[in-house]
C-alpha cells in the first residue's frame, strides 16, 4: 500500500535542487552551483519534504545526510530528471532533422535501383532516422503521398501528378530489350516500328512503364502484335528470355532482369524517356528529417537529368 496525493505537484527545479543538495551533502554548495542563495535552496527542500510527506535529509552542524526515505526519492530525481534530458536531446535531434521516421513510396525500379545507394549514404550520415518504403505503381505511390501514408514519392511525372509539387530528378530512357541472338541482335539501334513488326510483351495498363510504350508506338504510329501483358518485371524478362517475343523497358528497370542474359538497344523516333520526379504534397512543410532527404535526393549525383550510370 503507498500515499499518493494529486497535491503533490512537484517541479522539475525541486528534483534539481534536491539532487544537488543530496550529492553534494551541503545547502551551501549547492546553492552555489546552482547560482541560488542558501535560503531558497533549503526553503525549497522544506517544500519538497512537505509535499512527499516524509523527511528527506537529516541536518546537523557539520553536514546533510540522507535518510532512507531520501536516498529512495534520489533515484526517483534522478530517473526523472535523466528521461527529461534524454527527452530533450531526442526533440533536439529531430528539429535538426538527426532524428525521426520517415516514409517514401517509390516505383519498384525506383525503390530497387535508384534510392539504395542514395538512401544508404543518406543514413549513414543520419543514424538516428528511420526509413519505410512503400512501393507501386504511379497511381499507387501518390496515393499513398496524397493519403499521407507516405512523406515523400518518387515516381514519373504523368497526369496523375496534377496538383502536387514536383521536383525532377533524372530521364530514364527507354530501350528496346531483346533475347540473345535475336535477329537484330546485331544493329546498333532499332525503332519503334521495328517492335511493332515482332510479338511484343506488354506491361499492363497501370504500369508507368506501358505508358511510355504506348506513348512511342503513337509517336510512331504504328501498333504492335501483343503477345502477352504483365505487371511483373520478371514475368516479362523470362518471356523475353526464352525467345516468346521483345519488349522495352525504362533503364532503370533493367537491373531486376539480371537473372537472365537480355540484349538491349536505344530506340530511335522517336526517343523516349520517362522523367522521374520527387513528389510533395504542396503547401506543406516537411517535418525536419524528410527535408533533409528531400534535399539529399535532389544534390544526389546522377540526378537532375543526368542518365542514370
Amino acid at each position: 500500500m503507498y500515499l499518493y496525493s494529486e497535491n503533490m505537484n512537484l517541479t522539475l527545479h525541486q528534483f534539481e535542487v534536491f539532487r544537488r543538495v543530496a550529492l553534494t551533502g551541503s545547502f551551501s554548495q549547492a546553492a552555489a552551483a546552482l547560482r541560488l542563495s542558501q535560503p531558497v535552496v533549503s526553503r525549497t527542500i522544506a517544500d519538497i519534504e512537505r509535499l512527499v510527506g516524509a523527511r528527506l535529509l537529516e541536518r546537523t552542524t557539520r553536514s546533510v545526510e540522507m535518510t532512507a526515505a531520501g536516498r529512495e526519492f534520489l533515484a526517483v530525481a534522478d530517473t526523472i530528471l535523466g528521461t527529461y534530458q534524454r527527452g530533450l536531446s531526442r526533440f533536439s535531434a529531430y528539429r535538426a532533422g538527426e532524428y525521426g521516421d520517415i516514409t517514401i513510396a517509390a516505383l519498384p525500379s525506383v525503390a530497387a535501383v535508384l534510392l539504395p545507394p542514395i538512401v544508404a549514404g543518406f543514413l549513414a550520415e543520419h543514424p538516428g532516422i528511420t526509413l519505410h518504403l512503400l512501393d507501386g505503381t504511379t497511381r499507387e505511390v501518390l496515393d499513398h503521398l496524397r493519403s499521407g501514408a507516405a512523406d515523400l514519392a518518387v515516381t514519373d511525372q504523368s497526369p496523375a501528378s496534377a496538383g502536387l509539387d514536383v521536383h525532377p530528378l533524372l530521364e530514364d530512357r527507354v530501350l528496346a530489350v531483346l533475347p540473345v541472338g535475336h535477329r537484330h541482335s546485331s544493329r546498333q539501334a532499332l525503332t519503334w516500328a521495328d517492335l511493332a513488326a515482332e510479338r511484343f510483351i506488354a506491361f499492363s495498363q497501370d504500369s508507368s512503364v506501358r505508358r511510355l510504350t504506348d506513348l512511342g508506338f503513337a509517336q510512331a504510329c504504328v501498333e504492335p502484335e501483343t503477345l502477352v501483358e504483365t505487371r511483373a518485371v520478371a514475368t516479362a524478362g523470362g518471356m523475353i528470355a526464352t525467345g516468346l517475343g521483345i519488349s522495352a523497358m525504362p533503364e532503370l528497370v533493367l537491373p531486376l532482369l539480371s537473372f537472365t542474359e537480355l540484349i538491349t538497344r536505344p530506340l530511335e523516333s522517336p526517343a523516349v524517356t520517362r522523367n522521374l520526379a520527387l513528389h510533395l504534397r504542396p503547401g506543406e512543410t516537411l517535418h525536419p528529417a524528410a527535408r533533409q532527404l528531400a534535399d539529399h535526393l535532389l544534390s544526389a549525383p546522377g540526378t537532375h537529368t543526368d542518365a542514370p550510370q
